[in-house]
């Protein structure tokens, strides 16, 4: 049985992936290092809600920054996401510690950015209405959800 030390982490770790804009920062960053420009310019959003986004996405340890010159650039941590070939494609895993979240981003032009699917896996069999641990949201649904 998990804490609430760790199902608060766990909480905040699925808070951080939760959010749209969040998640497409999350799939042009899976692409390479990006400045907060060049995202403003892919996300459409301004500069102020990108850089909120993005430090919400630092405070939990999944992207981080690099300053060249006067820019900030910003790319995936290593230590916590990879990329793996799946039957159904190219998945982007984001191992952080207490749980692993599966993305498999949108990769045509012609469908809206987002994912299709999101697995979460809480290790040690933790409770979360499936009998594995495991769960899966479909969709555009909140991954957040998929904890209640």
């Amino acid at each position: 049985m998990q804490t609430g030390v760790e199902v608060s982490k766990i909480s905040r770790s699925l808070k951080a992936l939760c959010d749209s804009n969040r998640s497409r920062i999350l799939e042009i960053l899976a692409g390479g290092e990006h400045c907060v420009s060049a995202l403003v310019d892919r996300l459409v959003i301004d500069q102020p809600k990108v850089s909120h986004h993005l430090a919400i996405l630092r405070s939990a340890g999944i992207v981080r920054s690099r300053r060249d010159g006067r820019h900030i650039n910003y790319s995936l941590r290593p230590s916590i996401h990879h990329r793996v070939e799946a039957p159904d494609g190219l998945t982007d895993v984001f191992d952080l510690g207490e749980i692993s979240v599966c993305f498999r981003f949108t990769r045509e032009a012609a469908v809206p950015a987002g994912m299709e699917r999101i697995a979460v896996h809480a290790p040690n069999g933790a409770s979360n209405g499936s009998p594995s641990g495991n769960t899966a949201v479909n969709g555009s649904a909140s991954a957040a959800q998929a904890m209640e």
